[in-house]
């Protein structure tokens, strides 16, 4: 084995040492600043080690590696079962060799330059359970050859141009699946009814897409996210056991509470919805409440119409709640006053109307919070009079005002009285005085 990981090199691998790699069972160079492309690794061509089958590590990780994998991929190690190119400057398409890796289990690429589709030689990876393709610029439709990859339970395909609909035989064939990012693509149509046959699922992350239709009420069916219990082991997926027993750490980076935040030891414990900006519609389901586990939960930015589901308190775990920018209507439920670990909220920006429920929970959230309603009650103006939309004055002074206004007013009437009734009075005097001068002088004459 060879660790030479976070030990500050700052060079290119000789030559010697690339044609000495398949020696290694394990080879870790991550976190340093080892920089170059990796050249033609005809191993097949000479006398090398022989592996066991499935159990080697590669990880040259968040380096400064650039170029093409192909000779890695297609000329290179063939008995890897975890294999982490994450965080490099690795360009051009995904080679479509995969049939010559039939033991690899986790495969990072993710954070690269690589672009095109999806080979459909990924489909032959029988003992694969952790993809991670994020923040790439790959495209095109997924290939219906994937759904071959039975055993996924992770799968991140953040942050790329992938189109087409989010194929059904997701929820049908990736039957242990627990995390599910697709966020930033560019998918449409509906979210599949399949994907509710996913009972393990902890995180789904499908925000920023054109996606629309409504959210399928089976959502309910996510049993990973209806349970409080968090030392349910079966779903605990922060490290997983590889073919030779040793351990391989899984990272996510997930948007909660307004921020993207990267959770990596406690992965296990996260319980995430994400479906923000996208095109979606209709009610929010009132089987959504039945989440109790669920920590997070964005549906911001879409075309949800309707009230904010009256059982929304029993989601006792959550802690970020964004429904901002939709069209919902009515109060704001009471029961939402119960929600004690809430900590992010958003409904800016919908057709709320009436009083914000009284609790120290809410009451302690910015005003911004509710902007763009037709909301009243702490932390915006107080409710008054028979229309609770009439604010009072912030300082409590409204009386004193009122009272000011009211003097100014009758002041300014008598004066305008008075002006105007010696305005009218003198015109007439001076006007009679005019006329008995006339006669005097008619007299005369």
């Amino acid at each position: 084995d060879l660790d030479i990981s976070n030990t500050r090199i700052s060079d290119t691998i000789p030559r010697w040492f690339w044609n000495s790699i398949s020696q290694y069972k394990y080879l870790n160079l991550s976190s340093n600043q080892i920089y170059g492309e990796i050249p033609n690794l005809d191993f097949d061509n000479r006398p090398s080690p022989l592996l066991p089958p499935s159990s080697g590590i590669l990880d040259f990780s968040n380096n400064g590696f650039s170029g093409s994998i192909f000779h890695l991929i297609c000329n290179g190690l063939k008995s890897i079962s975890y294999l982490q190119l994450s965080k490099n400057y690795f360009s051009g398409d995904i080679p479509d060799c995969w049939m010559n890796w039939p033991g690899l289990g986790m495969l990072n690429l993710g954070n690269n330059n690589l672009t095109g589709s999806l080979p459909a030689s990924i489909g032959t990876l029988s003992f694969l359970w952790s993809l991670n393709l994020r923040n790439n610029r790959l495209s095109g439709v997924i290939p219906a050859s994937f759904q071959n990859c039975s055993g996924l339970v992770y799968l991140d395909m953040d942050e790329n141009e992938f189109v087409g609909n989010i194929p059904t035989w997701m929820g049908e064939r990736f039957s242990g699946l627990s995390i599910l990012i697709l966020r930033s693509n560019k998918f449409h149509g509906y979210l599949p009814i399949q994907l509710c046959r996913l009972t393990s699922l902890q995180i789904l992350d499908v925000a920023n897409n054109n996606l629309s239709g409504t959210i399928p009420r089976c959502i309910s069916n996510f049993t990973a996210m209806a349970t409080t219990d968090s030392s349910n082991l079966q779903n605990a997926i922060s490290y997983v056991t590889m073919m030779d027993g040793t351990e391989a750490a899984l990272d996510a980076s997930v948007v909660t509470k307004g921020f993207m935040v990267e959770y990596d030891s406690i992965l296990n414990l996260v319980r995430s919805i994400d479906i923000s900006k996208n095109n979606f519609s209709g009610e929010i389901p009132m089987e959504l409440t039945n989440l109790k586990g669920l920590q997070s939960l964005n549906l911001s930015h879409n075309f949800f119409t309707s009230k904010i589901p009256e059982k929304i308190g029993n989601m006792k775990s959550i802690e970020s709640l964004d429904f901002s920018a939709n069209q919902l209507s009515g109060e704001i439920p009471q029961s939402m006053s119960s929600l004690s670990f809430l900590n992010h909220l958003n409904l800016s920006n919908n057709h709320l109307t009436g009083k914000i429920p009284s609790s120290t929970q809410l009451q302690s959230f910015d005003s911004s919070c509710f902007a763009g309603n037709n909301l009243c009650g702490a932390p915006l103006p107080n409710c008054t009079g028979n229309n609770p939309l009439v604010p009072e004055d912030p300082n409590g002074n409204g009386n004193e005002d009122e009272d000011e206004v009211d003097w100014l007013l009758y002041l300014s009437l008598a004066l305008g009285f008075v002006v105007g009734f010696w305005g009218f009075i003198g015109s007439l005097l001076v006007s009679r005085r005019w006329s008995d001068k006339e006669m005097k002088k008619l007299n005369c004459l």
